[in-house]
């Protein structure tokens, strides 16, 4: 992939070049998660502030050459981090900010991610009160040594109290995270956390496997004691959670929940818009610390913002002098694209197009892809209907390397 100078690009992209949705990062968080590889911020009150007028300004310059389509933007997602370190006044004052530039469509869906000891009901209405429709909450589990183990700080009894503010929370759209194969806990804690979560009737989950990211506090305390019996400990706790993850495909999915991609289980019509809005290839901007852009028209181009939040800052200060504020640029080539369609693709229960996706990326499906197609189907891992190549749950569990076997394949 090109890497592309802020010269040749920005004020960049096709002028009033169109956006269906943001994403706002707020990078400070309560604690930081040993798992957590995202760009994140020890919680800095007196620094709210200044993040927030720079995430407006990072706003405004944007809006020079990016615009929302006529009826505004669709989705507006405001991840972390955790968002629900900001006081609701800070809130909404970045939200109103955002908007003059970037005004979201009446029937926008505003979603806000926020941690189990912050979602009081008072916080939760001054949410709704704000437009916000839709709220992820950080559960992650309910048992109190999987938390401990997670580093979270809140408590099973405060994730209960969240589930039953949620329930009861006026807009009626909301998600609950979980994690499976926590170092350490049984993988049937998640089977467990599943029967009491759904007592709340959420409309939305997600179950996302322990992945150990580089840099992460996890990675370096596993590369300290990595050896033969934590490498086979490690083996037997990820059959544990493959297994756990099926189970709870099967029990959803027999109880009438859309398994629509890998992570993510929804009650019909309930998905998440901005999980869509991606994996479909629609245009969004990401505003914030660590936030990813991508603008479809004009052959696509990508960009990701300083991670640090003082890199950041001075990324959004240099505008004044016409300097855009990204760390990096790409344009994918055409090959790129049509690996990232794919990828995208394989990891929703609809599975990808083939004559579709070969005829919008040039390339012919041939014989070396149909025929790791058929070995998939053999294996239980993929089936086909009607034109459409889609994986299994139990090919969920592998969609990265099936993905890469395609790819590689001409």
């Amino acid at each position: 992939m090109t890497n592309l100078s802020s010269q040749r690009l920005f004020p960049g992209g096709p002028p009033g070049a169109p956006v269906e949705g943001l994403y706002l990062h707020v990078p400070f968080c309560h604690s930081i998660c040993p798992f957590c590889a995202f760009a994140v911020h020890g919680n800095r009150p007196d620094l709210h502030g200044v993040f927030h007028h720079g995430l407006v300004e990072e706003a405004r310059w944007r809006a020079q050459t990016l615009a929302p389509p006529s009826g505004g933007v669709a989705s507006v997602y405001v991840g972390g981090g955790t968002p629900s370190t900001l006081a609701l006044p800070e809130l909404e004052e970045l939200l109103a900010g955002v908007f003059r530039w970037f005004p979201p469509a009446p029937t926008a869906e505003i979603a806000v991610e926020i941690n189990p000891e912050d979602a009081t009901p008072d916080y939760l209405a001054g949410l709704a009160r704000l437009g916000v429709n839709r709220v992820s909450l950080g559960i992650q589990s309910l048992n109190g040594a999987a938390l401990a183990a997670l580093g979270r700080r809140h408590t099973p009894a405060q994730a209960l109290a969240a589930l039953a503010a949620a329930a009861e929370w006026g807009p009626g759209h909301w998600n609950a995270d979980f994690m499976l194969g926590v170092p350490g806990v049984s993988s049937q804690v998640f089977l467990q956390d599943l029967q009491q979560v759904l007592a709340f009737q959420p409309p939305h989950l997600s179950t996302y496997l322990l992945e150990f990211e580089p840099g992460t506090l996890f990675t370096r305390r596993a590369a300290r004691v990595r050896g033969p019996e934590q490498a086979i400990e490690q083996d037997t706790q990820r059959e544990e959670a493959a297994s756990a993850y099926l189970a709870a495909s099967r029990q959803l999915s027999g109880a009438g929940w859309n398994h629509y991609e890998v992570s993510n289980y929804c009650r019909p019509g309930r998905e998440g818009r901005q999980n869509l809005l991606v994996w479909n290839g629609g245009s969004y901007l990401g505003l914030g610390p660590g936030a990813h852009s991508w603008v479809g028209s004009g052959g696509g181009l990508r960009w990701h913002n300083p991670r640090h939040l003082k890199a950041w800052l001075a990324g959004v200060e240099n505008t004044r002098w016409g300097e855009d504020p990204a760390a990096g640029w790409e344009q994918p080539t055409p090959a790129q694209r049509a690996d990232e369609t794919l990828m995208l693709a394989l990891r929703r229960k609809e599975g990808l197009n083939v004559a579709a996706w070969s005829q919008a990326h040039g390339q012919p499906w041939g014989e070396p892809r149909q025929k790791i197609a058929q070995e998939l189907i053999r294996a239980g891992l993929a089936m086909e209907q009607d034109g459409r190549l889609a994986l299994t749950p139990q090919g969920f569990l592998l969609a990265d390397e099936i993905t890469a076997r395609f790819s590689g394949a001409q």
